[in-house]
């Protein structure tokens, strides 16, 4: 399981649990936005994660366009801190900590 799969999964767990609670509690609206939230994140990492490996493909390096390297790392520890969240889950990997 990638990182990006185990997120993906554990924020579909708490968009259920946030839809369970009853319409105009407090605390669902705000939930369920911070799942939304955290989906744009995983989701600028994969994206981020696509674009570096195709303009590695294409050149051989990175373009003149900034460091796709910088931009990947940056996202990924976006992405490795919303997992931390969930340490200890049973499928959390700590190969991810590092």
């Amino acid at each position: 399981m990638t990182i990006v799969e185990f997120l993906k999964a554990r924020l579909d767990e708490d968009e259920r649990a946030s839809k369970a609670v009853p319409v105009g509690s407090r605390g669902r609206e705000r939930a369920l936005a911070e799942v939304a939230a955290k989906r744009k994140i995983v989701h600028g990492y994969t994206e981020a994660h696509t674009a570096s490996m195709r303009m590695l493909d294409e050149s051989g390096g990175a373009k003149d366009k900034g460091d796709p390297w910088s931009e990947l790392l940056a996202w990924r520890l976006a992405v490795k801190y919303l997992a931390a969240v969930y340490r200890g889950h049973p499928h959390y990997d700590p190969s991810w900590e590092k």
